[in-house]
């Protein structure tokens, strides 16, 4: 969305709001100029963690992504290049896909 940025905060929280009601998932981001923070928590069954997501980028990374797989628990992490990301909201909604994604893959591994 260009030219949002004087309500981006709002309009960024309102959909991270709306996230965590439809998919379950805590999430939170962070735009601190120089590099992005996009943090999940998918939550598992009664017996164990939540499982954590971070994403770290920023607006000259050309598109590279860290991912922490359990920042919780462990530095590990991977690296991607999601291609494109001009501005804050962009990384934050590819961030949702990737969410998505990994809560899928764990909803359909839950259920084997």
């Amino acid at each position: 969305m260009e030219g949002s940025e004087d309500s981006m905060s709002g309009t960024i929280g309102d959909r991270l709001k709306k996230f965590e009601q439809e998919h379950e998932v805590y999430v939170s981001a962070q735009d601190a100029q120089t590099f992005w923070i996009v943090n999940a928590r998918i939550p598992k069954n009664q017996e164990s963690h939540h499982r954590s997501r971070k994403y770290v980028s920023g607006p000259n990374e050309q598109g590279n992504v860290l991912i922490f797989q359990d920042y919780a628990r462990s530095d590990a992490y991977s690296a991607e290049n999601w291609g494109t990301i001009k501005t804050f909201d962009d990384f934050v909604e590819k961030s949702l896909s990737s969410i998505l994604e990994d809560k899928k893959e764990y909803d359909q591994n839950k259920k084997e």
